[in-house]
């Protein structure tokens, strides 16, 4: 999978500026507010995730305009597509996306079947001790990018927590009669299925790795064998079925909202028989982090048939020597963008075969 170019129009900080990818490898220089990160997301909009940090489709227009858009050239094997991406600010609480393939105006499912991308953001250290949401967000972004029906399924099963929690409240003001309830639990069950059934496979995927040696291309390394021996990963999951629906209605109903299903769901960085989130070091969670996305790469080939683009956002400036060697050890193997704020911060060796983009 790769990304030829990418135009900007009234997009974040980019009044009109387009963007030309070496087909292997594209280092991006800019200083801190250039633009360098906006450009990763609006990679990933393309690709078909949305980056956590990104809290309402407002912040993506340019300020003061009235309509934004994304344009890309992408291909894989086989392929070779056009995908636009159009906000129109409707009011100052609204925008109107419309996505385009080759021309054709098409859902947002269809761009999660185009082309995939993992990235690496400094702010995915707070993963490790963060909060469970930005865990789950994680989880539903990747799986979604990966599989279609997981996408289908996250977001009804949303849809139907917002309506269920609706008539609890309902029910608690003597509105509704609990029976209600009946068609919504099923429902909720029918999602929450297979969301569960995919976050557990997903886990195990990378538990299986790390038990391998890590990944294909750095389990041989010594650096690989020193930073990622004895992590895992795991999940804690509510599970829910009808009867526990049903025997947790009263409880439900106090509190006003659905206390089990997915969307309580977390998962823990373990290392080393420790919870990273409370005992570990700074350089601890780095590397559970980095094993983490190096693993995705393994999971969308897996799922995809094809590696995805690899997006790396100033990472130099958070990694250590043995942590950059691990990351330069898997650059050549898909198309990978990294952005830098100094060109000094790069290594000499990955510049020369880099094409360089300054801003």
């Amino acid at each position: 999978m790769e990304i030829l170019d990418l135009t900007l129009v009234n997009f974040r900080n980019f009044t009109s500026r387009k963007f030309v990818f070496d087909r292997n490898l594209t280092v991006i220089i800019g200083a801190n507010g250039a633009g360098k990160s906006n450009i990763l997301e609006a990679i990933s909009l393309v690709c078909g995730q949305r980056p956590v940090h990104i809290e309402s489709d407002l912040d993506l227009v340019k300020f003061g305009k009235s309509e934004a858009k994304i344009s890309s050239r992408v291909e894989g094997s086989g392929f070779s597509k056009e995908l636009i991406i159009n906000f129109q600010v409707i009011d100052e609480r609204v925008i109107r996306k419309s996505y385009l393939i080759d021309g054709f105006k098409k859902r947002f499912a269809n761009f999660l079947e185009i082309i995939s991308i993992v990235v690496f953001h400094p702010e995915d250290l707070d993963l490790v001790a963060g909060t469970p949401s930005l865990r789950r967000h994680h989880l539903d972004s990747l799986l979604s990018a990966s599989d279609r029906d997981y996408w289908r399924n996250i977001s009804s099963y949303g849809k139907v927590v917002t309506r269920r929690n609706r008539i609890l409240n309902r029910i608690a003001e003597g509105k509704s009669k609990p029976l209600e309830l009946n068609f919504w639990d099923q429902r909720l069950f029918e999602h929450a299925k297979y969301v569960s059934k995919k976050r557990e496979e997903f886990i195990e995927f990378l538990n299986l790795m790390e038990s391998v040696g890590f990944t294909s291309e750095v389990k041989n390394s010594h650096t690989s064998e020193v930073f990622f021996g004895g992590l895992r990963f795991e999940l804690k999951q509510s599970l829910i079925n009808e009867e526990k629906l049903f025997k947790n209605r009263e409880r439900d109903v106090a509190a006003g909202v659905t206390l089990s299903g997915p969307h309580r769901d977390d998962f823990r960085f373990v290392f080393k028989q420790k919870d990273l989130a409370y005992f570990g070091s700074r350089g601890e969670q780095r590397m559970a982090v980095l094993a983490l996305k190096l693993s995705e790469l393994e999971y969308v080939k897996v799922q995809r048939g094809a590696r995805p683009i690899l997006a790396l956002d100033d990472i130099f400036s958070e990694l250590d020597w043995e942590h950059r060697e691990t990351v330069l050890s898997v650059i050549g193997n898909q198309q990978t963008i990294i952005t830098a704020a100094e060109k000094d911060s790069v290594p000499k060796k990955l510049l020369k075969k880099a094409k360089v983009v300054e801003l």
